[in-house]
């Protein structure tokens, strides 16, 4: 509202008080800047002269008010190739008038003096130098030059202590030497005070820098350890970043009590123990076996004889304090590229698991149901008792997934677990599940023994790309780093019969001059909810090039929900930029509220 009055081709001119009520607005938004900088895109590149002349004087004003974040999102390619458009003859250059032309020019000159370190705006003006669009640097008056407002003045609380403060201009003021001698020791004291803090900050951050660096490095070599193929270098450097994590965390308890309460870096050290503590944990579930908390590695258990598949790293029970199982800390729920079947033995005294489970015996004595009812394959199949995330991918599974779509009653004799997972007995050849990207807890179910809970399953469910109609609510900006930005889109209508699935089209961009390949987002939700990603257009982003429209992928994202729960949604994202290889994990709570989807 405030910019279509502050670009009003009606106006007579320059409404002031709209063009700083939007500099207010962009500043109070959280994503106000990457919005902004887009609407005024679109109205500076208007055919009316004076549209666009009333749209360029807005962004001047939103450069000199709107601070830091709005000069990172101009200095993007992805604005300033909007602005090369106008003055490029190969575009719109033909058709803009030569006062537009002039404008955008003296203020892309006026950015690259002003700020020197948004390298990006100079590459794009002298660009436009090279190409013979300016022949020379514009004359810009003292009052148009953008002066940034400083940073504020670092406060220091040593000499910001209203005590001494005070009692050290008192002494500066007597004419007494011994005043001044006293004051002298006292300006020493609180340097010196201010030393050692410094100092203790320093080393504070130091520490959570290496025990966050350490709980990230173990963590991504226990997602792809595997007792069969990891070598034995990795088993040692993964006990060696263990050791250091048992360190680190004695550390951090020093530490943690040697803060005070109201300060702002105690929750970034709790924050960290927390991780450390859950790595640790990790650790000893997959290497060492240990039971932590009620979960055990089963695969340090004997299997059954005549099982071909094997069992997955670990097979996790859901428990209250539990109850979220991060993407970087659950190794099962990484397996997604090489999905696998559970399979337990079912011998109880070789397996204390199944001790509890109130059955007669294993094998042949027991007395099984005639048949069972298969679930169809989907992409994540949840258990509606746990709020664990479970993981899903819109890629295809590898060829050696097994479809079977329905389960023969003399093969699918499965016994199933207290803990709701399906236990394979001798000879039965194990289950997986096409569609599903990780290994899941299969829930089956008796014929005649419906499952309690909604149904939430998105397997029949498809959106095609052309059908969606967008909405008018704001994308979300869920990864910008690295030159790869990712939108979150919203339509504004649920698929037919439906009204508990919100559909998301994903927006993956590409603003850095390199390529980026290998693109894989994953997508997780609590277990009560149930997350598909469709096939991507592409897994891969050319290089971004300033003259052409960025480069993009776009993916269909369905999330159902029908406990109208508040949506939490994790992913994991990874690429390659040029030859470096990266893996990002984020979390997004930015979803419209449930009571509207199909009607934003």
């Amino acid at each position: 509202l405030y910019l279509y009055k502050a670009t009003n081709p009606l106006n007579r001119q320059e409404d002031w008080e709209y063009i700083i009520g939007f500099c207010d607005q962009i500043n109070k938004e959280l994503e106000g800047p990457q919005i902004a900088v887009r609407l005024l895109a679109h109205k500076i590149q208007s055919p009316q002269e004076w549209e666009a002349v009333q749209a360029l004087t807005v962004l001047e004003a939103c450069m000199k008010n709107c601070g830091r974040r709005f000069h990172n999102e101009v200095g993007k390619f992805r604005f300033l190739n909007e602005l090369i458009k106008v003055v490029s003859p190969k575009y719109l250059g033909e058709r803009v008038s030569e006062k537009v032309k002039t404008k955008i020019i003296e203020l892309l000159y006026s950015w690259t003096v002003a700020l020197p370190d948004e390298s990006k705006i100079k590459d794009a003006y002298y660009m436009l130098k090279r190409q013979g669009i300016v022949l020379s640097d514009p004359v810009i008056p003292v009052e148009k030059t953008l002066i940034p407002s400083p940073p504020p003045r670092p406060k220091n609380p040593v000499f910001d202590d209203e005590e001494k403060s005070k009692l050290l201009a008192k002494l500066l003021k007597s004419k007494n030497p011994d005043d001044l001698q006293e004051a002298n020791k006292l300006i020493k004291s609180m340097v010196k005070e201010d030393e050692a803090r410094i100092q203790k900050v320093t080393k504070r951050m130091h520490t959570l820098e290496e025990v966050n660096n350490n709980v990230k490095l173990l963590n991504e070599m226990l997602v792809h350890y595997s007792k069969e193929y990891s070598s034995e270098a990795d088993k040692e450097l993964m006990k060696e970043l263990y050791d250091r994590c048992e360190t680190k965390r004695r550390t951090l308890f020093k530490l943690a009590s040697d803060t005070e309460d109201n300060d702002s870096s105690l929750g970034d050290i709790l924050q960290a123990s927390d991780n450390l503590s859950r790595v640790i944990n990790s650790y000893k579930k997959i290497i060492e076996g240990q039971v932590v908390n009620g979960e055990v590695d089963l695969s340090m258990l004997p299997t059954t004889e005549g099982l071909n598949d094997p069992a997955p790293s670990v097979v996790k029970e859901s428990t209250e304090s539990n109850q979220w199982n991060l993407l970087q800390n659950e190794p099962v729920d990484l397996d997604f590229l090489n999905p696998k079947p559970v399979s337990v033995p079912c011998n109880s005294a070789v397996n204390p698991l199944l001790s509890s489970v109130s059955q007669p015996g294993c094998g042949a004595s027991v007395p099984l149901p005639s048949t069972f009812t298969a679930p169809q394959p989907v992409s994540s199949i949840s258990a509606p008792t746990s709020t664990s995330f479970i993981f899903s991918t819109g890629l295809p599974l590898a060829p050696a997934a097994i479809t079977a779509s329905t389960v023969p009653a003399a093969t699918s004799a499965l016994l199933t677990s207290a803990t709701g997972l399906p236990l394979a007995g001798p000879g039965v050849p194990p289950v997986p599940y096409p569609g599903s990207p990780i290994f899941q807890s299969a829930l089956f179910q008796q014929q005649g023994s419906p499952l309690k809970g909604p149904e939430i399953s998105l397997a029949n469910v498809h959106v095609p790309l052309e059908s969606i109609k967008p909405s008018s609510v704001l994308p979300v900006t869920a990864y910008d780093k690295n030159g790869l930005r990712i939108l979150l889109h919203f339509a504004k209508e649920c698929p037919p019969g439906r009204p508990d699935v919100l559909v998301v089209v994903v927006s993956m961009l590409n603003t850095a001059p390199l390529p980026i390949k290998n693109i894989v987002l994953q997508a997780a939700v609590p277990k009560s909810m149930k997350v598909k990603l469709q096939p991507p257009s592409g897994t891969e982003l050319v290089p971004f090039n300033p003259i052409k429209p960025p480069a993009a992928i776009t993916q269909v994202m369905l999330l159902a929900n029908p406990r109208k729960e508040k949506v939490r949604l994790r992913y994991r994202l990874t690429f390659t930029l040029g030859d470096t290889p990266s893996t990002e994990v984020g979390e997004v709570d930015q979803f419209p509220p449930v009571d509207n989807w199909g009607k934003l």
